[in-house]
């Protein structure tokens, strides 16, 4: 009988009373985007829903600490708004603002009801989850209807990007890649690569690194994108951060002997990575040397340019938070008269033009604003008790190698998954019916309060 209850109480397995979750990141994953009455974009508007329905769920455990963090994110990004150039382009930059702070707010929600995962459940769940974006690339490529469906799913789904990128795939590999229901192909292998990344890191499996090695390789194979090869600097992060620490839980610390190893280790697989690189993508790489690969020019060249001649021109707050318009002109010189792309090639804003996060960063919020950003975002991730700083903000930044859109939920949903993923590994690494581990402001001394000693005889 209590054998019966038990395994009554364990149904549904523990991934199926996730639904608000799963339908979040699958939000993110696609990005399909709505807009309010007034003009402003809503992007990713499932994984918005599902964000805020989590968030108002789970409302009553947001500590002050939380709040104090998301306040000072908002804060940072009003004052960068104020202080940017050009006060005529202020309206554009509060749209923006509503975005940045949106994805931040709905990805908050998610990693509240999210962190009740443990380690091994959430690993099962992304590799379900990055299964089904190969799975879903395999049928666009092998089955003609699926791929009459696909297409007709995409002409609804999105106002641009789904025919622009087919003529680019046709120009720099000869045919058109899978892109797994997303509007184009570097969305299907960013979110193969998310997901399969948070499988790598929390899975018990010996050998996961050889594993996750050839799981990428079939993903590259079916994806045929050159984002995937980013798997390789992400688990030289995860050696050296999170798989280099020990100790009891709240106090652990890195362990520099498995620093330095995984350093060589990381070493190793970049230069495998480069190695694949130049054996699979030879023709890319001709093609980028001869200044006629635009894709690779908006994601590595044009934006660390740019945002060399911002944070010069603009050190405090730089071109503003979404600031697109600003930097139109900027960009569309550097296009124009740049050595490294002899292409004569035309965008329709400059957000087509500049897709990598990381830089947009500073692009945005100058050098000050920038690194106050920086601050109140670390913040953030000390209030909901991550240990490993450095670890998320590695993730971050290597996924932001492959990604632009920094108002939109997919930059956040990194940054909140890298933070969902360390707290779950520090979990799962602590000792059986060990307590969590603190956050550092619980962890502060207090003074003792004084006893009164004085006689009182009633």
């Amino acid at each position: 009988m209590t054998a019966a209850k038990s395994s009554w109480r364990a149904w549904p397995p523990h991934e199926c009373r996730h639904g608000t979750e799963t339908v979040y990141l699958i939000g993110v994953y696609l990005g399909i985007s709505a807009s309010l009455p007034g003009g402003v974009p809503i992007p990713a508007v499932m994984a918005g829903a599902a964000g805020l329905l989590l968030l108002a769920r789970h409302s009553a455990e947001i500590t002050m600490p939380q709040t104090i963090g998301l306040a000072m994110i908002l804060t940072v990004a009003v004052l960068s708004i104020l202080s940017a150039p050009d006060l005529d382009l202020t309206r554009e930059r509060f749209k923006g603002l509503v975005q940045f702070f949106y994805s931040i707010v709905i990805g908050f929600g998610f990693y509240l009801a999210a962190r009740r995962f443990t380690a091994q459940a959430f690993a099962r769940w992304c590799l379900v989850l990055s299964t089904m974006v190969l799975a879903i690339a395999a049928l666009e490529t092998l089955v003609p209807q699926f791929r009459a469906f696909s297409d007709a799913f995409r002409s609804w789904a999105f106002d641009f990007g789904v025919y622009t990128a087919d003529i680019r795939d046709q120009m720099l590999y000869g045919q058109v890649r899978p892109k797994g229901l997303t509007s184009e192909p570097s969305y299907a292998s960013f979110g193969f690569l998310l997901f399969s990344f948070a499988w790598y890191v929390l899975s018990p499996a010996r050998l996961k690194t050889l594993l996750y090695g050839g799981y990428l390789g079939v993903g590259y194979l079916i994806l045929n994108a050159p984002t995937i090869l980013l798997g390789a600097p992400l688990m030289g992060i995860y050696i050296v951060t999170l798989g280099a620490r020990y100790g009891p839980p709240g106090h652990r610390r890195l362990d520099i002997v498995r620093v330095f190893g995984g350093i060589l280790f990381g070493t190793l697989l970049a230069a495998v990575a480069i190695f694949v690189g130049f054996e699979v993508l030879d023709q890319r790489i001709a093609q980028i040397a001869e200044g006629r690969d635009p894709s690779f020019f908006a994601r590595m060249i044009a934006p660390p340019l740019v945002a060399l001649r911002v944070i010069v021109e603009h050190p405090i707050a730089g071109a503003g938070l979404a600031g697109w318009e600003y930097i139109s002109n900027i960009v569309n010189q550097l296009y124009q008269t740049s050595r490294f792309l002899t292409l004569d090639y035309r965008f329709e804003s400059a957000a087509h033009a500049i897709t990598n996060y990381f830089w947009l960063h500073w692009i945005f919020l100058g050098l000050l604003f920038g690194i106050l950003m920086i601050a109140a975002l670390t913040w953030h991730l000390r209030a909901i008790g991550v240990q490993s700083i450095a670890f998320c903000w590695g993730v971050w930044v290597v996924f932001g190698q492959g990604a632009g859109g920094y108002v939109d939920p997919r930059t956040w949903t990194v940054f909140i998954m890298a933070a969902l993923i360390s707290v779950l590994h520090e979990r799962a690494s602590a000792p059986v019916n060990a307590p969590a581990p603190a956050a550092w402001f619980d962890r502060i001394p207090r003074p003792a309060r004084p006893v009164d000693r004085s006689f009182n005889p009633g």
